[in-house]
């Protein structure tokens, strides 16, 4: 509730209750800062509650202590916002004066008003009983009557876009103004203010422009007045022409020819009266049909008849229009042209019918009398691709309640529509009426129609016969039955072939299975591994057996042999089809080694061994074969760059001295050996088990990005350069492995502190101070620090921690470059009971005094 509607209310209880003003002002200030308190008190008790760890039960005891002791208090300072009733007679308030409720709303008088219901679309019901149409504020029944208001226009949007027709008169790309450029029609009746040119040709010549006046005459300069009033052009043309006859040679035997034609085209006033979107007198040009005027007039409404629109002409109703033929046929000879005066009466429909379902149109269409499902089926564009035409149902209502009606094809034509008539126009069955199907060994598989393959062997013709592989013994016929049950059928066709059985007649959805005898054996393949030419080498790749295939073959088809290779041990691993079980030292599989040229040619072993399905080869790497490996040498030596390792002995110093040796600014006790190292399998699933019990453990307020497990890592070994380069080949020169990174920094000048101090910092180094020295240099240690963990780390990457003597803690070393991180102090259970117990006692004090202040105050009223 904001500052002035607070105000509002504080100004209304002043006026009608003077007397307790200072009460009433005391009881909200005093809710109001009791309510700013505790939530002070309770932000700052969920800060350090936030620091404890491991108290997730403890936490959640606090909140239910805290949530309860917020109802409490909210029960003891519930003071009435609302104004009685009986403190202000006949619900007046004084100008400018309103009562609001919790919402923000505008109330007078009572406040127990309900809510609208809200409907399945969107909009509020306004059936309101009388007492609370009475509550009601007048924004309340503006709002009410708007909303119904466009509830129903919406209604009546939805229906008219049922009705078929309607989307001609709601297109905007349809021009409704007859074009003024048009020949003249011989059909148009000539009327006052028609602007006439007449145009003699021929033998004789003459250009004449007249205007019909309004007697309905012309004044020709030497025919004089005609008259034209209510005449087609044609029978204009033929009085003009007989007027002047006599007055130009040739008029009379067609040696001059005579044109009339229309200048400048009327107005006329045309009445549009009925169901009709927007009924009234319009003014449009005399070449305007019936159609340019429903156009202009939005067309016929939802109670708008399409298929008779009356043109009434000096009280005579002259033409009556179907908009349909229009809508159907593109055309209508009843779509007359307009005269001054003239009425269009649009009068409300007489039969509407539905039809929806499996045509091309679905909606609301008009019917009138005589028409049946043909014309209903007209309208509506035809049956669908997909439509069931056999038969068709239409629901009915008669004078008592509903009926249903299955009319089939023929009838069609003589089944007569009422109003109210539904037409359901359904799909057809998802299923085949002739379809058979044959699978599996045939050269064309696939559906086929059963009126031209009614037995079994026409169909296996049909699919150009049988393979090589196929089982023809035991082909078999999958029937389904008339209960939609499954039957099989064992076919010997070569019993067929033969004639000593009869072929099988076909049936609708009989399914042929020709079975394969590759299908009824284990897929054959032939594995080689080990030093071939193929990136999949390691794991083996699996080729397809094929009869009589050699060695040579195989290793041909893998991408021949890498340089590694021995030649003279290649091993082909045969399993054993026939072990005894019996004999405890039973051969389990054959094996066979050969010697292999560059050339890929047998010379020893079994020259002509021919490989049998499962057989495994392996490609033996030559012992005497190494790839190059190197190390690298970083930082401060005079030549660092990347050398080749010359020997499997070969070490630290032996790097170092290749690399001629260090500059003046190595900083010897920083030297630092990484070294890259591969997990193995259990380390990688380990590493992953551990990852995901974090995503687990973590309660979705926080976001812990995890990395993917990789399978190699790097180390760093803290080496001591300076005892290596004294004493070459001692224990101390590691010998270096393919990958290995020797760092040697520059002389380093700074020690950094981290962890648990008050200020962690990077400080200069200096010989003279300790490690308790720095640590003071960083504000010294916190109440949390865990004094006797703490440890160092050596910028060669060795650790030296802290060691305990008697009660006394004997702090490392401290070295240039070196990091101190000091741990962070766990609490234990106790000590978060103490912490927990000192806020609650915090709080419940607080609680107590707040509620003696307002028994003080009950008690003073």
């Amino acid at each position: 509730m904001n500052l002035s509607e607070n105000r509002n209310i504080l100004n209304a209880y002043r006026l009608h209750n003077p007397e307790n003003l200072p009460l009433f002002c005391s009881h909200s200030i005093l809710k109001q800062a009791l309510i700013g308190f505790l939530k002070s008190i309770y932000q700052s008790f969920y800060m350090k509650l936030f620091k404890v760890r491991h108290s997730q039960r403890i936490s959640k005891i606090l909140a239910y202590l805290l949530i309860f002791v917020g109802f409490q208090h909210a029960a003891l300072a519930q003071i009435p916002q609302t104004v009685p009733q009986t403190q202000i007679p006949g619900n007046q308030l004084p100008d400018g004066v309103t009562l609001q409720d919790a919402n923000g709303k505008q109330n007078v008088g009572t406040t127990n008003k309900q809510l609208p219901v809200v409907d399945e679309k969107g909009a509020r019901k306004v059936n309101l009983t009388e007492g609370e149409q009475q509550n009601m504020t007048h924004e309340d029944s503006v709002r009410a009557a708007m909303e119904q208001q466009e509830t129903e226009e919406l209604e009546l949007e939805a229906l008219r876009r049922k009705i078929f027709g309607t989307k001609l008169f709601n297109i905007t790309t349809y021009d409704p103004n007859a074009v003024i450029n048009i020949p003249t029609p011989n059909n148009y009746v000539l009327g006052t203010n028609d602007q006439l040119t007449i145009d003699l040709y021929g033998y004789s010549q003459n250009h004449e422009e007249v205007t019909v006046n309004t007697d309905g005459y012309i004044n020709l300069a030497k025919a004089g007045l005609i008259n034209v009033s209510g005449m087609t052009i044609s029978e204009a043309t033929s009085n003009i022409k007989k007027a002047l006859s006599p007055y130009y040679f040739g008029v009379s035997n067609g040696t001059t020819k005579i044109k009339l034609s229309l200048g400048d085209v009327r107005t006329i006033k045309v009445t549009i009266t009925g169901e009709v979107i927007a009924p009234g007198t319009y003014t449009m040009s005399s070449l305007n049909t019936i159609m340019n005027a429903l156009y202009r007039s939005g067309g016929p409404n939802e109670l708008g008849s399409f298929r008779q629109v009356n043109l009434i002409r000096e009280n005579k109703v002259v033409a009556s229009l179907d908009l349909y033929d229009l809508l159907l046929k593109g055309y209508s000879d009843k779509n007359l042209l307009l005269h001054d005066q003239d009425i269009i009466q649009v009068p409300t429909y007489k039969n509407r019918i539905k039809v929806y379902g499996e045509t091309k149109r679905e909606g609301i269409f008009e019917s009138i009398e005589g028409e049946n499902i043909d014309d209903a089926l007209r309208f509506a564009g035809g049956f669908a691709p997909n439509a069931y035409q056999h038969k068709l149902k239409i629901y009915r209502n008669n004078t008592r309640e509903r009926e249903i009606y299955d009319v089939p094809l023929s009838n069609f034509s003589g089944f007569p529509l009422q109003a109210g008539d539904s037409l359901v126009i359904e799909q057809v069955l998802k299923r085949f009426s002739n379809l058979v199907s044959i699978e599996g060994a045939v050269y064309r598989p696939g559906e086929y129609s059963l009126n031209s393959n009614k037995t079994i062997s026409q169909l296996i013709g049909s699919a150009e016969g049988l393979k090589t592989e196929a089982l023809a013994g035991r082909i078999s016929l999958v029937r389904t039955n008339e209960d939609l049950t499954s039957s099989n059928i064992s076919i010997n066709y070569q019993d067929i072939l033969n004639g000593s059985a009869p072929d099988i007649e076909l049936q609708r959805e009989d399914e042929i299975l020709v079975p394969s005898k590759f299908e009824l054996i284990e897929e054959s393949t032939i594995r080689i591994s080990g030093a071939i030419n193929n990136p999949d080498a390691e794991e083996g790749v699996e080729l397809p057996f094929v009869k009589d295939m050699s060695i040579e073959d195989v290793i041909v088809r893998v991408g021949g042999l890498t340089e590694a290779a021995s030649l003279s041990r290649v091993e082909v691993v045969r399993r054993k089809k026939n072990i005894d079980v019996n004999q405890s030292n039973a051969q389990v599989s054959e094996i066979f080694e050969l010697d292999v040229t560059p050339d890929l040619l047998v010379v020893s072993g079994k020259k002509d061994l021919k490989l049998q399905a499962f057989d495994e080869v392996i490609v033996k790497k030559s012992p005497n074969y190494e790839e190059q490996t190197f190390v690298e040498v970083q930082g401060e030596v005079v030549y660092p760059a990347k050398y080749g390792i010359q020997s499997k002995e070969e070490r630290v110093s032996d790097i170092i001295r290749r690399a001629n040796g260090l500059t003046l600014q190595a900083y010897v006790p920083g030297a630092t050996l990484i070294r890259t190292v591969k997990l193995s399998e259990v380390e990688l699933e380990q590493k992953r088990k551990a990852y995901e019990e974090l995503e687990n453990a973590n309660d979705k307020t926080q976001i812990i990005e995890l990395e993917e497990v990789e399978e190699t890592v790097q180390e760093s070994i803290g080496i001591d350069l300076a005892k290596i380069l004294k004493n070459p080949g001692s224990d101390e020169d590691l010998i270096v492995r393919d990958g290995d990174i020797i760092q040697i920094p520059k002389k380093l000048e700074t020690v950094r502190v981290r962890g648990e101090v008050l200020y962690p910092t990077t400080e200069k180094f200096y010989k003279n101070y300790n490690f308790k020295r720095y640590i003071s240099g960083a504000g010294g240690f916190t109440k949390g620090s865990l004094k006797r963990k703490a440890y160092i780390r050596y910028p060669n990457g060795s650790i030296d921690r802290t060691k305990k003597f008697l009660v006394f803690n004997v702090y490392p070393k401290v070295e240039p470059g070196s990091e101190i991180i000091v741990p962070v102090k766990a609490q234990n259970a106790a000590q978060q009971l103490n912490t927990i117990g000192t806020i609650v006692g915090t709080v419940a004090t607080t609680l107590t005094t707040l509620a003696g202040v307002l028994t003080l105050i009950q008690v003073t009223k």
